[in-house]
Formats: structure tokens, C-alpha cells, sequence
């Protein structure tokens, strides 16, 4: 498949500069679809679906909970949970969306992406804890091979996979569709913050929270316009911070100083360090997206009836 073929809806532009986002497959003459494939009415469907997924897999992990004694069941339920947010995911493009292609998850190059996603995510992850051991906050007691990050590294990445084609994939993109990039990422942004902040933690959780799951993410969805590096960022943030903070983790290490520093309550995500290393990151990430021409413009300004330009690489 040729990078034109596999990007064609990707970078399908509506005028100088700005990118349109995924759109559905609306029928001219159908005003059903056309109601339906409204971005609020979208977002209500996919809320409806993930709604009875979410409580289709309560009422099965009543049912597995009888099989909890068996070898490897507790891999078993989080498979089972990224599969049933999967096939959500398909029956949404395929039916609501009435889309043919996975533009946001096609095969082509996914690997690499996953891949450079993972390694951008535990540098992060590793350059938070270096600037932590460097001031004294972290002091590293030594190394072990524990088996008991295996389990709980395997769910992770289950979680994290739910998590992106919910949030990302789903209502991000949708999101964006209707009131452009900057408004989706503020909106995102505040509802992960203020969700922190209304849960009673410090307000450097908040901003943690903000920095993190609604910004950094979902800039990494607006360079790429795919979700395989958001996955892998993702992914590897979650277990390196078990991996290098756990209790079993690859690393033994012992966290001592003053929360502005370690983070506290919050962890290594809302320490000083990881605040601004996350920052810089995620204003990398949205300078790319603006040079890349990957900002969409909300509904109102967006002229969609004007003629499709030719695409636009680099």
C-alpha cells in the first residue's frame, strides 16, 4: 500500500494548513445519517455501546470469578475486557460510523509506531526518575527479576489499549470534529484534571492528570493521526513506572524528600521534574502538529463543503 493510499484520510485537507479529522461515510440523500453521524449524536452512541460493554463485563466477571483458582485466569479477564472494548470499537466504525477502513489503526508501519511510542515513553519515564536520583529524591537499592510484574504489566497494557480506543479513538476524536483541536485538548484536559482535583488530591496530581492523559496523549494522536504511538506511549509510561517505583519492580529503589520533588501522594507524574519534563514534551508534541498542518478547525469554521485539496506530506 502506498503512503498516499494508506494516509488519504489522514491528511485530507479542507484549506491551507488544516487537516480534516476521520469523518463517517454519511449518505447524501439519508437526513437519518446525517442525524446520527452528528458528532453529539456519535458521541451518544458510542457512550451507549461502551456503556453495555462495561457492564456486560461486570456481570461476566461474576461469572469468572468461580475460575479464579485456574492457572493463568488472572490474564485472562483484562484479554477479555480489551477484546470486548475491540469489538466495540469495530462495530462502532463499521455500523455507526458506516466506515470501511481503520484509517486511525491500519496495519501499515504500526509496529514501528507502537515501538517508537514504548521507547518515547520510558525515556520520559526514565528521565523523570534520573533527575529524581540525581537530587537525592530517589536512591536505587538494587535490581531484581521478580515474576509479580508480569501480571499486573499484562493488565496494564490490556487497560491501556481500552483506554486509548475509548478516549482517544472515540471521543477525542469526536470531540475534535466538532469544536477543533485546541477546545478538545482544553476540554480534555480539564475533565482528567478536575475529575483529580474533585477527588480531593493535591493540585499537582491535578496537573499530573491534565498534563498527561489530556494532553500528552492526545498530541501524540494529532501528529500521528493513528493510535498505535499513543498506545505505546502509553503503555510503557504505566510500566515503567512499576518497573522503576513498585514494590516489585526491575528496580529496587527507596523514595525520600519533599513532595514538591517525589511527587507524593501523586508520584513521580506530579513531582516538579515530571511536570515540567511532561510540559516540554507535550509542547514538542503540539508544535509538530502545528507544522505538520494536523490542527482541526471546529465545525463552525471547518467548510466541509468546499473541494477536497490533494494531500500534503511532511
Amino acid at each position: 500500500m502506498t503512503n498516499l493510499a494508506r494516509s488519504r484520510a489522514l491528511v485530507r485537507l479542507d484549506g491551507p494548513g488544516h487537516i480534516m479529522p476521520i469523518t463517517p461515510v454519511t449518505p447524501p440523500d439519508s437526513k437519518v445519517w446525517r442525524v446520527v453521524h452528528f458528532p453529539v449524536m456519535l458521541a451518544a452512541c458510542a457512550l451507549f455501546l461502551l456503556v453495555a460493554a462495561v457492564l456486560g463485563l461486570k456481570l461476566l466477571g461474576v461469572g469468572l470469578g468461580y475460575f479464579s483458582h485456574v492457572p493463568g485466569a488472572r490474564y485472562l479477564v483484562p484479554l477479555i475486557e480489551a477484546a470486548a472494548f475491540i469489538l466495540v470499537y469495530v462495530v462502532f466504525v463499521r455500523i455507526v460510523e458506516r466506515r470501511r477502513d481503520f484509517e486511525e489503526l491500519d496495519k501499515a508501519g504500526w509496529l514501528t509506531e507502537v515501538g517508537l511510542g514504548f521507547g518515547g515513553g520510558l525515556a520520559l519515564c526514565l528521565a523523570i526518575f534520573g533527575v529524581q536520583a540525581a537530587a537525592g529524591a530517589v536512591s536505587v537499592e538494587g535490581f531484581t527479576l521478580s515474576r509479580g510484574l508480569l501480571a499486573p504489566a499484562f493488565t496494564q497494557v490490556c487497560t491501556v489499549i481500552c483506554l486509548e480506543l475509548a478516549l482517544r479513538g472515540l471521543f477525542f476524536r469526536l470531540a475534535e470534529r466538532l469544536v477543533g483541536s485546541w477546545l478538545a485538548l482544553l476540554a480534555s484536559a480539564a475533565f482528567f484534571g478536575g475529575g483529580v482535583l474533585l477527588s480531593g488530591m493535591p493540585t499537582s496530581s491535578a496537573l499530573a492528570a491534565g498534563l498527561q492523559s489530556g494532553l500528552l496523549f492526545a498530541a501524540v494522536y494529532m501528529v500521528t493521526r493513528r493510535l498505535w504511538a499513543a498506545i505505546g506511549l502509553h503503555a510503557a509510561i504505566g510500566v515503567a513506572q512499576m518497573a522503576l517505583y513498585g514494590a516489585n519492580g526491575l528496580v529496587v529503589s527507596r523514595v525520600a524528600g519533599p513532595d514538591w520533588l517525589t511527587g507524593g501522594a501523586g508520584g513521580a507524574d506530579a513531582s516538579l521534574p515530571g511536570l515540567a519534563i511532561t510540559a516540554l514534551l507535550v509542547a514538542t508534541l503540539l508544535a509538530t502538529a502545528i507544522r505538520r498542518g494536523r490542527i482541526v478547525r471546529p465545525i463552525w469554521q471547518s467548510g466541509r463543503s468546499a473541494p477536497t485539496a490533494q494531500p500534503s506530506f511532511g
